[in-house]
């Protein structure tokens, strides 16, 4: 057997150091992700417990965007030939749509309604569960949004595809081209809280806004420092001590 290098046992500490030390750091890393969306949970709940706004508020600030999370009800006409499917959007693990209508709610004065999931055709994937949309006028209870969120997409960007059933469908829909669908004022996205009705389902959960989550990635990180230090000490120390008595 030939000679150990005498930088061996250093470059062994060194290593095991290292990895201890990065491990520990991912751990922290992912304790302070939990805790901002901790906060942002909290934020959200806060908002939502706020009273709910009417028509008259959006007169008073028709600028929602600082109104995140907080409930509106409202009273007016969809416009259903604006409908737009965004795809790949995933359910309790089921593949579909998410349905985005705008809704006049004043003459000139429009919001983007996420109105709810339906489920992909399982035959043919340009295809959808029927969404009935009413002609009249109709109140709608909702929570605004930060908007929605971006899926990765091959295509170019808001390319669009109209199905032989009629269905416009894309990945991603933005302000631009929600401004640019209806050529009145966007107020705001909103979220649609009423119960499941029309075809759509509509329990909802905050995407991205799971703490335990991350607790859980800083359980693993913790443990894995834990584990390359207590092997470090075991075969650097404990081993060879416990091998030399046995001589």
């Amino acid at each position: 057997m030939g000679k150990q290098s005498p930088l061996r046992p250093y470059l062994v500490f060194i290593s095991a150091l290292l990895l201890a030390v990065l491990t520990a750091r991912l751990g922290v890393w992912q304790l302070g992700r939990a805790d901002e969306k901790l906060a942002l949970l909290q934020a959200a709940r806060t908002q939502a417990a706020l009273p709910v706004l009417k028509a008259v508020d959006l007169w008073e600030q028709p600028s929602l965007w600082q109104q995140v999370h907080r409930s509106v009800e409202l009273s007016g006409h969809w416009l259903p030939d604006k409908t737009i499917y965004l795809d790949n959007r995933v359910h309790h693990g089921q593949s579909g749509f998410w349905v985005m209508t705008p809704f006049r709610w004043s003459s000139g004065q429009v919001v983007w309604v996420q109105r709810g999931w339906v489920p992909r055709d399982p035959v043919n994937a340009e295809k959808a569960a029927p969404v009935q949309t009413p002609d009249q006028s109709v109140s709608i209870t909702a929570r605004i949004t930060a908007g929605l969120s971006h899926m990765v997409e091959l295509k170019k960007p808001d390319t669009q595809t109209v199905t032989g059933s009629g269905l416009r469908i894309q990945a991603n829909l933005d302000l631009t081209q929600m401004q640019a669908l209806v050529g009145e004022q966007v107020n705001a996205v909103v979220m649609q809280t009423d119960a499941d009705s029309e075809g759509l389902r509509r329990d909802w959960v905050l995407v991205g806004v799971d703490p335990d989550k991350n607790k859980a990635y800083a359980v693993q990180w913790f443990g894995l420092s834990a584990l390359v230090t207590l092997l470090y000490v075991w075969f650097q120390w404990i081993g060879p001590l416990f091998h030399a008595r046995q001589r």
